[in-house]
């Protein structure tokens, strides 16, 4: 049951954030398409989506999907002793600390990179 929770929770976290930029590379390449065309020959919805999408921002998503810990069982989405509240703290400053050592990350995505993600746990220790 604990497994199963674990992909149930981490698939769905990295659904959200592939699906969120796919639709980012999207409007991207919707802005892009009436973007070369000579603005007499662009219709009044044309304009409107040209310039609805003009600036769309660059993102970066820092993911930190939880880590299991070796003595959780099934109950970890519900437990919130004091004991397991603490440790849970203990682990998000410790992600967060690792977060922050990478200034690389803190930067603003060059232009029209869109969305960037890093995963904490994937890419901390590279």
């Amino acid at each position: 049951m604990g497994r199963h929770k674990d992909i149930m929770y981490f698939s769905r976290t990295r659904y959200n954030t592939d699906v969120y930029r796919r639709l980012h590379n999207l409007k991207t390449q919707l802005y892009q398409a009436p973007a070369t065309a000579p603005e007499d020959r662009l219709d009044d919805r044309e304009r409107r989506v040209k310039a609805e999408l003009a600036d769309l921002p660059e993102i970066t998503i820092l993911q930190i999907i939880y880590q299991r810990k070796a003595c959780e069982g099934h109950a970890k989405d519900y437990d919130f002793s004091g004991t397991s509240m603490r440790q849970h703290w203990q682990n998000a400053y410790k992600d967060m600390r690792r977060t922050l050592k990478r200034q690389d990350w803190l930067e603003l995505p060059a232009p029209g990179a869109g969305i960037v993600v890093h995963d904490v746990h994937r890419e901390a220790d590279q």
